[in-house]
């Protein structure tokens, strides 16, 4: 009978001759099939040890297993749609299709403290725009348990499943609204943005298991910055003196950096990988908006 050791050299070669994309949390094949295999046989990828490679795998598990493999393989599905869980940071969240895979690159800066970037005291306030699934506020709640941390974004969908993951991990607050237009003149300490940035050009040609996402989450008009844009005027606005943005924008660095010859995005060298992760500070925002005939 086979044993968990032989599904996961099965599972692996299978990932392999697909072709699949990795970029969804998962560096590699054998990785996915790891967290495809123990799911498939209701084990957790985290609490398992190499002891169990050669325990027979169960015979429920293995039609469950061809499922989950079909999934990945021919239809394309990210591996968390296909396992429902994700986990960034030490959290693991609900994953489905109502909103993007948990897998931002900013966690790593919260779990830094915002170091050195933030030095005013400990943050009050924090607003996650653009939440999605709600995991960069809830990792943020998690970092600073005394902040008020509030969720926010348009799409209702996403919201859902954000308020399902709060049951987890829970935060102050769940707000629908577009962007900040809804927040009080300096009255945040930290926003953790990762809006739709993936530019015209990038949209044509996103691996497979993108497009399972949603489209609203990702397609950030023709030089990636639509929602960027406006962004930094709310947060010109919204900051407290000593706070910052800390803003994802992925492949558009060049857009970002040609927006404005006043505005200078300082871009974070991430510990854990990634890319595309500015940090604005708040005097330099508000000096932007002021050159821009905004006070």
């Amino acid at each position: 009978m086979p044993t968990f050791r032989d599904m996961l050299i099965d599972t692996e070669d299978a990932l392999i001759r697909a072709d699949v994309f990795f970029g969804h949390g998962y560096d590699s094949a054998h990785d996915e099939a790891v967290a495809l295999v123990l799911t498939a046989a209701d084990r957790s990828p985290t609490g398992t040890g190499a002891e169990i490679l050669e325990v027979e795998y169960p015979e429920h598990a293995r039609q469950r297993l061809d499922e989950f493999v079909s999934k990945r393989c021919v239809a394309r599905l990210p591996l968390a749609y296909i396992t429902q869980v994700a986990w960034l940071g030490p959290l693991c969240f609900k994953s489905d299709a109502r909103a993007l895979v948990p897998r931002s690159p900013v966690a790593s800066l919260i779990m830094s403290d915002f170091a050195p970037w933030y030095s005013g005291p400990s943050p009050a306030v924090i607003v996650d725009v653009c939440c999605g699934g709600g995991s960069l506020g809830m990792l943020a709640k998690t970092a600073y348990p005394a902040a008020l941390v509030v969720l926010s974004d348009l799409d209702g969908d996403a919201l859902s499943l954000a308020q399902e993951n709060r049951e987890d991990h829970p935060v102050d607050g769940v707000v629908q609204a577009d962007l900040l237009s809804w927040c009080a003149g300096e009255s945040v300490d930290i926003i953790l943005a990762n809006p739709p940035y993936v530019d015209a050009e990038h949209m044509q040609d996103l691996p497979a298991e993108y497009l399972h996402e949603p489209g609203l989450a990702l397609d950030g008009g023709d030089d990636g910055l639509d929602l960027v844009s406006l962004l930094l005027w709310d947060a010109a606005r919204i900051l407290k003196p000593e706070g910052l943005l800390v803003l994802e924008v992925g492949y558009s660095v060049a857009a970002l950096e040609n927006l404005s010859e006043d505005l200078v995005p300082l871009w974070v060298e991430l510990e854990h990988g990634g890319e595309g992760v500015a940090i604005f500070m708040a005097q330099d925002l508000a000096q932007w908006a002021a050159k821009q005939g905004v006070s």
